[in-house]
C-alpha cells in the first residue's frame, strides 16, 4: 500500500528562492532515480512565505524506509541545512487512500514557478 509522508520547513526569508530550487531538483532526482519514491509535490504557504511543505508519496512503508536511508536526500538535507531556520518536521505519516491526479499543478497547469520569485 502506497505510504505519505509530509515535511515542513521553515526558511530563512532570504534564502525562498534557493530552498524552491533545492527542493525542485531533489523532486525531479526523487523520482528519477528512486523507484519506490512515486510522486513528489513541494508547496510554499500563501500566508506565511518562508514555510515550505513537502508531500512524497512512497510506493510502501520499506519503500520510504529505503528513501531516509538514500543518497539523494543525504545530499538534500546537507544543502538545505543552510537555508532552514525549523524543520524538517514530518507533520504527517500513513497510508495513501485516494489521489485525482498522479503529477504535480505545475505540470498540469504548464506553470514555471521560478517567475514567482522574479516579481
Amino acid at each position: 500500500m502506497r505510504y505519505v509522508v509530509i515535511v515542513a520547513y521553515r526558511v530563512f526569508p532570504d534564502k525562498r528562492e534557493d530552498f524552491f530550487n533545492l527542493v525542485r531538483n531533489e523532486a525531479d532526482a526523487l523520482v528519477q532515480n528512486e523507484l519506490g519514491t512515486l510522486h513528489v509535490t513541494n508547496m510554499m504557504d500563501q500566508v506565511d512565505p518562508n514555510k515550505f511543505l513537502n508531500l512524497k508519496i512512497f510506493e510502501s512503508k520499506a519503500a520510504y524506509a529505503e528513501h531516509l536511508q538514500g543518497a539523494i536526500l543525504k545530499a538534500f538535507l546537507q544543502a538545505a541545512d543552510a537555508f532552514i531556520m525549523e524543520g524538517p518536521t514530518v507533520i504527517f505519516e500513513g497510508v495513501h487512500m485516494y489521489s485525482c491526479d498522479d503529477y504535480t499543478l505545475e505540470q498540469k497547469s504548464g506553470e514555471d514557478m521560478t517567475a514567482y520569485f522574479k516579481r
